[in-house]
Parts: structure tokens; C-alpha cells; sequence
């Protein structure tokens, strides 16, 4: 498990998580999605497969077939949700 922090624009907040870096991130994308909309009180409208999760720190798109330990992602790592 890492720490990292994931910037949501759409929201304009910063949230903090606790992420399996050995979880494909097609799925983490849909765990961070649900939280988020439960702490936020909203209903997560559109296609929850369009949601990217880019890393802030290496400008990168991480790809949902690749897991965060492959991409080398790590605590402390900073992750925006679009």
C-alpha cells in the first residue's frame, strides 16, 4: 500500500489515498471515482471508463492496463483524476 494525493479538477480538491500498487489501475480509477463522489455527495455522471488518472509528478497518463508499482508510482506520489 502507498500514500499518495489525487488532484480532481472538476471538483478543484486534493484528496488523500491509500492505493494497492499492484491493482490494475482501470480499477483503482473506478475505486478512487466512488469514493470520491460518496464523500462529495454527487452522482458520478458519464462513462466511469472515460476517467483518467494521470501522474502529476512524470506528466504521464498511466495506462489502466499497468499497475502503479509499474509505472513507478510511489508514497507520496501525486496522481490527478480527469
Amino acid at each position: 500500500m502507498i500514500l499518495v494525493d489525487v488532484f480532481v479538477p472538476s471538483v478543484d480538491n486534493v484528496y488523500d489515498f491509500q492505493l494497492d500498487e499492484d491493482v490494475k489501475i482501470g480499477l483503482l480509477v473506478e475505486e478512487i471515482g466512488e469514493m470520491i463522489c460518496q464523500k462529495e455527495h454527487c452522482r458520478l455522471e458519464g462513462r466511469i471508463e472515460k476517467l483518467l488518472l494521470c501522474s502529476m509528478d512524470n506528466r504521464t497518463i498511466l495506462s489502466k492496463e499497468t499497475t502503479l508499482a509499474e509505472c513507478g508510482i510511489k508514497t507520496g506520489g501525486k496522481l490527478m483524476l480527469l
